[in-house]
């Protein structure tokens, strides 16, 4: 089959904008939440920061638990076989529900355990464990409109994430404004007044996504009943769970690991945990293309895989990775130039702006790197069932090289932005056990056809 350029480029865009859309409205919740804070002190940056690391744990489980449903509704998508995709989202849909539970009670009713982790500073602890209070009950929310839009975008309707996470956004900011800072006539209500803003933004989003899939359209392939949990065979299951408990247990340890780099700033103070907050936030805002790309591109591969059309996918492997690296090397260079507006707007102390300079310098001079190895894992490996390899890979590449070096570098009083660099120490590792898996075309793999 030949290589038909207009169809991939339409494709490539129908997925990508709205996914890049989606995921730039929730960067810009979380850098505008920064913002906000920032004015509030380093302390209350610390807060929010401490319980967003708990709060990235419970994403990226709900991601991890959805991982599967991107892979095998792709390929049932480009096989045509609608009952499928109501079963996997059915599943997923629960099991999400039921992972969200577990960490609202968590937040609800351990949060000084969670807090106790990564700071002893009073002036930490108090709204941290006030903002644990409120946003536990976001949780259950968010899993159901996370799983939903997610099974959405594999049967390319990419734009209802799209759309509800622009009205979340719209209600996050105003309220953020007015119960932050006491604006609109609203109380000042600190960081308590974010994590109500987020509870109803996502009040909003979720009334959206439901209705919308189970009310306004009535043949829409993802509108399941109980039927179709009923359904699920043990031979489904066990074929379903064989590749997705790998890329569960990989975006779940993955996760952890980016909390224990938290940990490890941690030891340096307060101030290196805002900094790690800022400069987290900022990585996430400049991937946001490579990264959308990579979630879009897994999407295209997994239809070609599941309609048998192997060539098409590596083909269409190739194409994405040039431009993944390309938007890396772009986004990276933009970040390093845009350091002065960076320091302006997170309104970093003079003291501290050298420190910060550096940081997002290694951010910047990483981040093509980091694009492309994202893009290997997610789009690549994992779309033709290839999740046990990209798990391990992963795993030691973080825990047996970036973490050990990180804590290292903050036991021994390194500076922050060289405690940064050591965390892209995985993404060097990584790259020479990725790159030779992707050309060997081993992960191209057509995994429904027998389904």
């Amino acid at each position: 089959m030949n290589f038909d350029r207009k169809r991939f480029y339409k494709s490539l865009f129908f997925l990508c904008i709205p996914i890049i859309v989606q995921n730039l409205i929730s960067t810009l919740v979380n850098m505008i939440d920064t913002v906000m804070i920032s004015s509030l002190g380093s302390p209350a940056i610390a807060a929010v920061s401490i319980a967003n690391q708990f709060f990235f744990l419970y994403t990226m489980v709900i991601v991890g638990v959805c991982s599967g449903a991107t892979v095998f509704i792709s390929q049932f998508f480009g096989k045509r076989d609608t009952e499928n995709i109501k079963r996997v989202a059915a599943f997923t849909t629960t099991a999400a529900l039921v992972s969200s539970i577990v960490f609202f009670l968590l937040a609800k009713f351990g949060p000084m355990l969670l807090v106790g982790i990564f700071s002893k500073d009073p002036q930490v602890i108090r709204p941290a464990l006030d903002y644990f209070e409120i946003i536990a009950y976001a949780y259950p929310l968010i899993a159901i409109s996370m799983a939903l839009t997610i099974c959405s975008r594999s049967i390319r309707r990419p734009y209802l994430g799209m759309v509800s996470s622009a009205i979340a956004l719209v209600v996050n900011v105003i309220l953020n404004y007015g119960l932050i800072l006491g604006n609109l006539g609203m109380p000042a209500l600190g960081v308590s007044g974010a994590a109500i803003a987020t509870c109803a933004a996502r009040v909003v989003e979720v009334i959206i996504v439901v209705g919308y899939i189970f009310i306004v359209e009535k043949d829409h392939m993802l509108r399941f009943n109980i039927n179709h949990i009923r359904s699920i065979t043990w031979d489904f299951l066990k074929q379903f769970l064989d590749k997705s408990i790998p890329m569960f247990t990989n975006d779940v340890v993955w996760a952890i690991g980016t909390i224990a780099y938290t940990v490890a700033y941690s030891v340096a103070g307060t101030e290196a945990i805002a900094a790690g907050q800022i400069a987290g936030t900022t990585s996430n805002l400049f991937l946001l293309i490579s990264i959308c790309i990579a979630n879009g591109g897994s999407i295209m591969l997994g239809i070609e895989l599941g309609s048998g059309r192997i060539d098409m996918a590596i083909t269409y492997a190739k194409k994405l990775a040039i431009l993944v690296f390309i938007s890396g090397l772009v986004m990276g260079g933009f970040l390093i130039l845009s350091i002065p507006g960076l320091i302006n707007i997170f309104h970093i102390a003079p003291d501290s702006i050298n420190l910060m300079t550096k940081v997002f310098k290694v951010i910047g001079t990483f981040m093509a790197l980091k694009s492309i190895n994202t893009f290997i894992v997610i789009s690549v490996l994992r779309s033709g069932g290839d999740t046990k390899f990209a798990m391990i890979v992963e795993v030691i590449a973080m825990w047996c090289f970036s973490i050990p070096a990180t804590f290292y570098g903050a036991y021994h009083g390194y500076s922050m932005w060289i405690l940064v660099a050591f965390t892209y120490l995985e993404e060097i590792v990584k790259m020479f056990a990725i790159f030779p898996r992707a050309l060997s075309k081993k992960w191209a793999n057509n995994l429904v056809n027998h389904m």
